[in-house]
């Protein structure tokens, strides 16, 4: 395991990365809808909620810092429970690649490639996922950083358009009071789903002991991201404008024009692609290293290339729509639910038992 391992920040943005996919084009009408202008205070609140969480990973991680997931499983349940604890996670996370890799395909479509066949897309966001996937998680944390360097400019970018914005929209803050706030919350506590991730990077950290300012950092970016995007689409849209567009980010992105490039909107969504990228690669990296401990190999190459043909035929076959897409998100986060929250508390409240039936394992 010496040979791998991650830095502080490769561990900060690839939290950041795996949390940051999709959700963030269409975050800001999902609040709207339910909020009105108050939902950016939603994501702050889950922000809240899913810091918990990613801290009480930590917290379990360190008991037993060399451990990955599996093993952790392994040790405290035995055989027979522990696989299908990592069975479910598995599942978690390659429901959780489908739902981000179809909702990106419909993207593809239906703003570049309207009359390509479904085939061909998926085939030219597969074929690099899997090249990457099949790697270390070491060299997707550096991808992920990489791509966050690269790709930091574009949230300046939408201020452009806040020339045209007004102020006036925010006002009175809290004018239907607590209650669509906090209503607004399992939406946005869903969209910072991916820290789950946190189970198969800490036994690589280099520093261990900066893992809890490691999360704290990347769910940080991630809720700014959120917070930033959504403030700007309601400073731009007015309440009953932006419920009226599905990606109000994209069409944000269209007042903004130069003399040599007309549709920016469209460079815009081809480079976050590379973003989405960062959510992709891990969840499948972890669907494959659990279906690969979960069969006993070290391999987890073949099982992410059985992920990725699975997905290419079931979405060539059923062809899935927008409205699809939606419920493959909900059933996602339903599952994110259970394995985000729950099991780390099961896994906390197991481990405090374990050590009192070990005693002598707990103290060295």
């Amino acid at each position: 395991m010496n040979q791998y391992r991650i830095t502080f920040m490769q561990f900060a943005l690839l939290i950041h990365g795996t949390q940051v996919a999709t959700s963030v084009l269409s975050l800001p009408r999902q609040l709207a809808e339910i909020a009105s202008t108050d939902g950016w205070i939603s994501i702050i609140l889950a922000w809240v909620i899913n810091l918990f969480f990613s801290v009480l990973m930590i917290i379990i991680m360190r008991q037993y810092p060399e451990d990955t997931l599996p093993e952790l499983l392994e040790r405290l349940f035995g055989g027979v429970i522990s696989k299908l604890v990592l069975a479910l996670v598995g599942l978690h996370l390659a429901f959780m690649f489908w739902s981000t890799f179809v909702a990106t395909m419909l993207y593809i479509k239906s703003w570049f490639l309207v009359m390509t066949p479904v085939v061909y897309i998926l085939l030219l966001f597969s074929i690099p996922a899997y090249v990457t996937a099949r790697k270390h998680i070491t060299h997707i944390a550096r991808y992920c950083e990489v791509v966050f360097y690269l790709t930091i400019w574009m949230a300046p970018v939408l201020l452009l358009p806040l020339r045209e914005g007004y102020l006036i929209y925010f006002l009175p803050i809290l004018k239907e009071g607590w209650g669509p706030v906090i209503q607004a919350m399992p939406t946005t506590t869903t969209a910072f789903l991916g820290f789950e991730i946190v189970f198969f990077v800490y036994p690589f950290l280099t520093r261990k002991d900066l893992a809890i300012q490691g999360v704290v950092l990347g769910n940080a970016l991630t809720m700014l991201v959120y917070t930033f995007s959504t403030i700007v689409c309601f400073g731009f849209f007015s309440p009953d404008e932006i419920i009226q567009y599905n990606q109000p980010i994209l069409n944000l992105l269209k007042v903004i024009e130069f003399r040599f490039l007309e549709r920016f909107d469209i460079i815009f969504l081809a480079l976050y692609l590379l973003v989405i990228s960062t959510s992709l690669v891990p969840f499948l990296y972890g669907a494959a290293i659990s279906g690969a401990n979960l069969f006993g190999t070290k391999n987890h190459g073949p099982y992410a290339l059985l992920i990725c043909a699975c997905t290419l035929l079931i979405a060539t076959w059923i062809k899935p729509s927008w409205l699809e897409s939606l419920r493959y998100k909900e059933w996602a986060s339903n599952s994110g639910m259970v394995i985000s929250y729950l099991l780390p508390l099961l896994l906390y409240l197991s481990i405090k038992v374990y050590q009192k039936l070990t005693p002598k394992e707990a103290s060295q």
